[in-house]
């Protein structure tokens, strides 16, 4: 009776030895996976830079000159994401640990018109249709979804009647316009790689108003756009 006692306590004396050892033995790899108070407060940034191209919908186009009469019709852009000046876009973003970020974003937009009337020899707005906006950010499972406000900021190209528009002035210098507000929604998917490095995809749909300078007078062009994009970012 007395050396199964002593068995019996000698067998649970060794099994608490075991049992420490292999708390000792896991206690790093469970304090390495547990997120750090550091990391649960982190605020990140990152930035993207994206190409791609845009689908315009047709929209009125109204020109006014001095001592001529208006032009109005219904214009169809083109794109031509990669003639002259590309089609791109970059984004800086400030992501809280709750996944939210306010973001700046600019995309170069381009407007080629292709049904111009007989009074209109080139109207272009390719170096460009640009959308500068502020985005709140949310990333959702498998997706990450925007909204954005901002304004146009054009250099608008154009020859009407025969005259054409110096190109080289502008409010904002160079060209630029301030023209008009804009807006967007977006939806894209990150990829993630190695070391910070990532990819997406994205869809958005732009909206804006602009009225920007034809010799002698003004035009208004509003765009209604669908946008496919391919970028490549990084989060620091």
């Amino acid at each position: 009776m007395a050396s199964a006692l002593r068995a019996s306590g000698t067998h649970r004396w060794c099994d608490g030895r075991l049992r420490s050892a292999a708390l000792r033995a896991s206690l790093p790899s469970v304090l390495a996976a547990a997120p750090s108070p550091v990391d649960a407060q982190a605020v990140r940034w990152s930035v993207e830079l994206s190409a791609g191209s845009a689908y315009n919908a047709s929209s009125p186009l109204r020109i006014r000159q001095g001592g001529a009469p208006d032009l109005r019709l219904t214009a169809r852009y083109a794109t031509r994401p990669w003639t002259g000046a590309p089609y791109y876009a970059y984004r800086l973003g400030r992501w809280s640990p709750a996944q939210r970020a306010w973001e700046l974003e600019l995309v170069h937009h381009k407007l080629y018109l292709t049904n111009p009337p007989p009074e209109v020899q080139r109207f272009e707005v390719t170096h460009a249709y640009n959308l500068l906006l502020v985005n709140r950010a949310v990333r959702v499972p498998f997706a990450i979804v925007r909204t954005g406000l901002g304004a146009v900021v054009a250099h608008p190209e154009n020859t009407v009647r025969g005259r054409p528009l110096a190109e080289a002035r502008g409010r904002l210098g160079g060209g630029y316009y301030l023209a008009g507000p804009a807006g967007q929604v977006a939806v894209a998917h990150h990829f993630r790689l190695r070391g910070g490095w990532g990819l997406s995809l994205e869809g958005k749909l732009s909206g804006a108003y602009a009225r920007v300078p034809v010799q002698g007078g003004d035009a208004t062009v509003p765009n209604a756009a669908a946008h496919a994009l391919f970028g490549v970012g990084y989060a620091f």
